[in-house]
């Protein structure tokens, strides 16, 4: 079912300096396209290039972009778009960060406001303080009409702030327990790749699904047992597919040392 409303805080919208960059003509576009990512399937986001949504609102595309430049729309038509970081907070308390939005090719375009608040709004109702360890409630009582954002994501980044014009995966880790994808882990004898932050990876590096058979897992896991460091669980999937894509190169004779992850360049022989 979808709502058939959004909040809307005029004290936000005349105060939002990046908004107060862009001429009357953007603005406007602004409150329509708010009404696109207001109906979207994954909450204030929309995976159209620009012209779509150009041709979507009828308007000239140059004031979609004029929106980028200012910094009101967020996101990138082509290329890999920045990861999207909220850290909840319960009086002066902070709980822990939170992935919302993936670092991913696009094209892809968000309001970060929409996108934070729809997060609140599937976790409010279960308490207003965190639970155990700092995180927000794991199963909010009142459920969302349209699914959490930010499931199944890897690897985060940089922590992006709203536009403050509107509102609106578990990772493995050891002794069986998950996390947030940011949570940092030691490598441990049960791990394995995730679906998601695998397939992204493969996609990403351009290596076949192939590459990565249970024996490089096991020698891959085998390596980093050895070492005191720690990563997330996209971490460890973008090293696994990095060392195969290694393997490959080094077994069609192409020089690879010198890579931040070349075992034998650092003096390792397995």
């Amino acid at each position: 079912m979808r709502r058939p409303s959004f909040q809307f805080y005029p004290a936000d919208w005349r105060n939002n300096a990046k908004l107060r960059r862009c001429s009357w003509a953007a603005r406007g576009v602004w409150i329509e396209l708010m009404g696109l990512l207001h109906d979207s399937d994954e909450y204030g986001m929309l995976r159209w290039p620009l012209k779509q949504l150009a041709q979507a609102l009828g308007c000239p595309l140059k004031l979609l972009n004029e929106l980028v430049e200012c910094g009101v729309l967020y996101g990138t038509e082509k290329g890999v778009c920045e990861a999207m970081i909220f850290t909840p907070r319960s009086g002066r308390r902070e709980g822990a960060p939170v992935e919302l939005v993936a670092a991913q090719a696009g094209p892809i375009w968000f309001s970060p406001r929409m996108v934070r608040d729809e997060y609140v709004r599937t976790v409010r109702g279960e308490s207003t303080r965190f639970g155990e360890g700092g995180k927000p409630p794991a199963k909010p009582k009142k459920a969302s009409p349209k699914p959490p954002i930010g499931e199944g994501f890897d690897d985060a980044s940089i922590q992006r702030q709203g536009d403050g014009s509107t509102s609106s995966s578990s990772s493995s880790v050891p002794n069986g327990t998950t996390a947030d994808a940011r949570q940092r882990f030691e490598m441990h004898e049960a791990w394995q790749p995730d679906e998601v932050s695998l397939k992204t990876q493969l996609r990403m590096q351009a290596v076949p699904v192939t590459a990565i058979t249970t024996e490089l897992v096991l020698e891959f896991v085998a390596f980093w047992l050895t070492r005191s460091m720690a990563d997330t669980q996209g971490g460890w999937c973008h090293r696994l597919v990095k060392h195969a894509k290694g393997q490959a190169a080094r077994a069609a004779g192409a020089p690879t040392a010198g890579e931040p992850d070349d075992w034998a360049a650092e003096g390792v022989m397995l």
